[in-house]
């Protein structure tokens, strides 16, 4: 046989199990979004044996445990997985952990064969594995070191976008639940849940596609050599597929657990030096949150951590880090809520220095903190933040005020710069938003 006639015999074949399996290899590509919402006065925690169904397994993992907060949702299946079998916990009126059974209307209950999963209520853990290493290890079987058994509860089987809301409260004494030493619990390890990767799919599906199914067929003995070499070679690719993403995932955490270090409050000795001065009467001492005008961007970070503020890990994590999330001209947001739930955003400019040459370091270009109060504020009391805006800056000149606020401008080493206090919803009784700027 003719190599040109080998090959074509093998495209046929190819082509054909292509328009067989499509279907199949679409639905694999087609992620899992379901969210778990905790309507209840009391969080909620769980911890999940997840799994790829499908033609081609993608393996299994291990996690927990995450918490479902009260009037909080949650992702019950974890990226590039499709099916799960959940395990909660809760804490009872006297604080002490408890193995709770919930299963929602229209859900799968674990069946009988399943008599326990491990988990660990030492540390959070996110483990990978195949499908037979997961499930030999962690399910049905005496735990290892740091695992205890627990009952699971569910299993959410795949099947597009579900939400199940449910209500949790401690109102009342439980049996507690006990690891495998006989000791019971009353603090939880919590996993902080975060995009391993991006939403496309684990297998590309095949494009080809076939016109004549049944002469096809009648080339399928011809093809087989071909069709077994094709096949081994696409599981040699999906083996290094999943070994990369597995790299991927172990990296992309790394980076998120460097970025939650990185945004930790600093010690109190660094702290004063952001946090000692309230009230600004020269020019180059004009800060909000601990921010000034032309401040390097390492001082800028600690000063927003000692003011309280913070900042999602997973968006540091995905810029490197602190110094690559810092060094670009984005506007930086952080934010923080007050003890009677006003939230305050900073947001910082950062750029090189007004007449600097290119590649010179980024600086602090300007510096906006905006109010979010829960309810309007009275005219008394927006009377009442204007006068301790002017008392809390009398730095600067040319003073102007008038009923949505009170501007001034001051010079730094020779520049023009204005500072101002501006209501961004004024409207008679409904004044909630207000904002503090230096340029």
């Amino acid at each position: 046989m003719s190599n040109s006639k080998a090959s074509f015999i093998y495209f046929i074949y190819l082509s054909t199990f292509c328009v067989i399996f499509w279907p199949l290899q679409t639905a694999y590509a087609n992620s899992d979004a379901s969210t778990l919402c905790n309507q209840g006065s009391t969080s909620l925690y769980f911890a999940t044996v997840a799994e790829h169904t499908g033609m081609f397994q993608a393996g299994a993992m291990v996690q927990g445990l995450v918490e479902v907060g009260p009037g909080r949702c949650a992702d019950l299946v974890p990226v590039g997985m499709n099916k799960v079998m959940l395990t909660f916990f809760q804490k009872d009126s006297r604080g002490i952990l408890t193995n709770v059974s919930i299963v929602p209307r229209n859900a799968t209950r674990v069946t009988n064969e399943v008599k326990h999963v491990c988990v660990n209520m030492n540390a959070p853990y996110r483990l990978f594995g195949s499908r037979e290493s997961i499930f030999t290890t962690y399910v049905n079987v005496s735990c290892p070191p740091d695992f205890s058994p627990a009952i699971p509860a569910w299993i959410h089987q795949p099947g597009g976008i579900t939400e199940y809301q449910i209500a949790v409260h401690a109102d009342k004494a439980a049996a507690p639940w006990r690891d495998r030493y006989g000791q019971q619990h009353d603090s939880v390890p919590v996993l902080r849940v975060g995009a391993l990767q991006s939403a496309g799919a684990l297998i590309q599906a095949n494009p080809a596609a076939v016109r004549d199914n049944q002469a096809a067929r009648a080339l399928l003995e011809a093809g087989k050599d071909y069709w077994e070499k094709a096949q081994s070679e696409a599981q040699r690719n999906r083996a290094q597929q999943w070994e990369r993403q597995q790299r991927q995932r172990a990296q992309y955490q790394t980076r998120v657990e460097k970025a939650e270090q990185a945004l930790v409050r600093p010690a109190d000795e660094i702290c004063a030096q952001y946090t000692a001065q309230t009230i600004f009467k020269r020019a180059q001492d004009v800060a909000v949150s601990g921010v000034k005008l032309g401040m390097d961007l390492t001082s800028a970070h600690e000063a927003l951590l000692c003011h309280g503020f913070s900042i999602d890990a997973s968006r540091v994590a995905r810029a490197g880090g602190v110094q690559g999330f810092w060094a670009n001209s984005r506007e930086k947001t952080f934010q923080k809520t007050l003890a009677d739930g006003t939230t305050v955003f900073t947001d910082v400019e950062t750029r090189p220095p007004r007449g600097a040459p290119p590649g010179a370091d980024f600086v602090v270009l300007s510096v906006r903190v905006r109010y979010q109060h829960q309810s309007p504020l009275s005219d008394a009391q927006w009377q009442r933040i204007k006068s301790e805006f002017k008392a809390t800056y009398p730095a600067g000149r040319q003073r102007s005020e008038n009923p949505i606020g009170v501007r001034a401008r001051f010079k730094l080493n020779g520049i023009p710069h204005t500072l101002e206090l501006m209501a961004t919803d004024y409207r008679a009784g409904q004044l909630s938003r207000y904002s503090i700027t230096i340029i």
